[in-house]
């Protein structure tokens, strides 16, 4: 399975360069990461029309969108005049039949294939044909989303990262009877809405990074599990070695700039040792009956107080900025 890249542009700003065309784009679901692609979306220029069935959503959206896009001003990843003039085109749907006029619509629920597809059969009896169906799963094969639609060539993944105004980060996956005009466009738009698409060939359960973050997961809950060492050494040898080159190079960059050879005799031994186990890990199972969030309700991995969750939170978002700003010097240009 093979990925194509396409270099972004920043985050628009007003003037001469600015991205094409503006567009109205629906989001169903406004948890935190409908929230999130919402003031992306208007970060860029667009007018986002946002649905939820609790309607209290779409003001936490409103706030999230304020915080989200001054913060973007006070790194100067958008301009003044850009700040401004958000809030005229965040729009609150009070029914699904709102969205009829968008040419775009990001599902954004929880990962719950019947809820899903409970949408997208009343989507499309509300939605022009034309309009381009996007569900934000990060691991539901397309394919089963787009079984039985009207116009299953409309309906594509679009699985983005949060928080989604900051990450470069989106994958684009196309279903079996995904059209190339909707992959075409959805690219288009990731494009101008400053990300980086990695765009799929085809479908698969988990598509690129989630395949890769879980792998990874299943090993470093077994190695804690197998009392090789606890959960803070597993950390700080993975963030003093993986997270060290990461960002520059992928697996590939990797270890064509360490020496092929070598990564292939170290396979021969090692993928026989490593975990294969298929349930979910007995650590996992202990912190979900614990009812643990981790900074979210301060249960987790590590002990949290409220004050330490929350300066966790923010030095994530500033973190992000950051590495924006790393990967942005070193993006091949072409």
């Amino acid at each position: 399975m093979t990925i194509q890249r396409a270099v972004p542009k920043t985050v628009r700003s007003s003037g001469k360069n600015q991205a094409p065309v503006e567009q109205r784009v629906g989001i169903v679901g406004l948890g935190l990461m409908g929230q999130g692609i919402a003031a992306c979306l208007l970060a860029n220029g667009h007018d986002v029309m946002g649905f939820d069935s609790d309607p209290s959503k779409h003001a936490a959206t409103v706030r999230h969108a304020a915080t989200a896009l001054a913060e973007l001003k006070r790194q100067k990843l958008i301009d003044v005049e850009s700040y401004k003039g958000w809030r005229p085109r965040l729009h609150a749907a009070s029914s699904l039949a709102d969205l009829a006029g968008c040419s775009l619509v990001i599902e954004c629920v929880r990962e719950d294939l019947e809820l899903k597809r409970s949408i997208f059969a009343e989507l499309d009896a509300l939605v022009p044909r034309r309009t381009i169906i996007a569900s934000n799963t990060s691991s539901l094969p397309i394919s089963l989303l787009q079984e039985g639609r009207v116009a299953p060539g409309r309906y594509i993944g679009m699985h983005w990262g949060e928080p989604a105004q900051i990450m470069r980060y989106l994958e684009i996956i196309p279903g079996k009877q995904t059209s190339k005009a909707t992959l075409r466009a959805c690219l288009r738009f990731g494009i101008s809405c400053g990300k980086e698409p990695a765009v799929l060939k085809q479908d698969i359960r988990g598509f690129l990074s989630n395949r890769l973050m879980y792998a990874m997961l299943r090993e470093a809950c077994h190695l804690v599990e197998s009392g090789i060492a606890d959960v803070e050494t597993v950390d700080q040898s993975f963030r003093n070695d993986i997270g060290w080159w990461a960002l520059l190079a992928g697996p590939f960059r990797w270890m064509d700039l360490t020496g092929i050879p070598a990564y292939a005799a170290v396979m021969e031994g090692l993928l026989p040792e490593l975990s294969t186990g298929t349930d979910v890990p007995a650590m996992m199972q202990r912190m979900v009956k614990r009812k643990a969030l981790g900074v979210a309700n301060q249960k987790g991995f590590y002990p949290y107080t409220k004050a330490s969750a929350a300066q966790w939170e923010k030095d994530w978002v500033q973190f992000t900025y950051d590495m924006r700003k790393l990967a942005e010097r070193y993006t091949p240009k072409s």
